[in-house]
């Protein structure tokens, strides 16, 4: 687990930038060597010293190391499935109102990036449950996810087809990440307690449109709202002011509604 207080330690993940502020990064290893295109950074010599030093190469240029934020972290984790981006989890957490102490219950575990970001908004009581049929896939994100968040106590991961089974109940807030959530919500709505809320990430349209229709033949659903997050980042410096060449555009929909007491 990263402790931002603390000096390096073996095991942590670690962030290099170069002169143009070019990212490189790597786990931490005693012994270990770096290569950059021929250039070699020892880890020998970043172990316990402070983020934010000025590191010098074999050839003599220098690099600032830091520990990875968690949004970068999750960019440059190793993927077993495709990882939702930083974007888009910054969204799911404001729009499905993950907060601390909710039980969060996320179907489509992937690489563990979105885990990750549900780990730290729900804090110790809260709790995370991961639903996910491919066993590579748990492996990878349980690794991912020890490396930045430590193993908790409070993550379950369940190796269960959801759209078969779902075995929690009285669940705060649900989260699909799956191919066909509109085969998921019937069996996952009846465990969401009243109040809850609902947040499905869909990279097509139509995946959007029919998992709305479910939504509407199981008459216990409201506020069913989709929305789409462009992320256009700004080159700004003394020679100009522009948008950068290439930006982060469409990646998926997201769409949240709430959880009604029928009559």
């Amino acid at each position: 687990m990263v402790d931002y207080s603390k000096l390096f330690s073996e095991g942590e993940p670690v962030l290099f930038l170069d002169q143009k502020d070019r990212e490189y990064y790597d786990i931490l290893k005693s012994g270990k060597q770096k290569n950059i295109r021929g250039d070699i950074l020892i880890h020998d010599e970043i172990i316990g010293k402070q983020e934010g030093f000025r590191l010098i190469s074999k050839r003599n240029n220098f690099f600032r190391v830091f520990r990875p934020t968690l949004a970068e972290y999750t960019r440059l984790m190793r993927r077993g499935a495709q990882v939702i981006y930083a974007k888009d989890i910054s969204h799911i957490l404001v729009w499905a109102d993950i907060y601390p102490g909710a039980k969060v219950v996320e179907c489509g575990l992937g690489s563990g990036a979105l885990t990750s970001f549900l780990l730290r908004a729900v804090g110790g009581r809260g709790k995370v449950i991961s639903y996910e049929i491919r066993p590579d896939f748990i492996n990878n994100a349980t690794k991912n996810i020890d490396t930045f968040v430590g193993l908790k106590k409070n993550h379950t991961v369940r190796e269960i087809d959801i759209y078969e089974q779902f075995v929690d109940k009285n669940v705060d807030r649900l989260i699909l990440d799956v191919p066909e959530p509109w085969r998921a919500v019937a069996s996952a709505a009846d465990a969401l307690r009243p109040g809850a809320v609902l947040c499905s990430y869909s990279p097509t349209i139509l995946q959007v449109r029919d998992f709305v229709q479910k939504l509407h033949e199981l008459k216990t659903f409201t506020r069913i709202q989709t929305h789409e997050i462009m992320l256009r980042e700004w080159k700004v410096d003394d020679v100009s002011v522009r948008p950068m060449l290439r930006m982060v555009a469409h990646t998926a929909f997201l769409t949240t509604a709430r959880k009604y007491q029928v009559d």
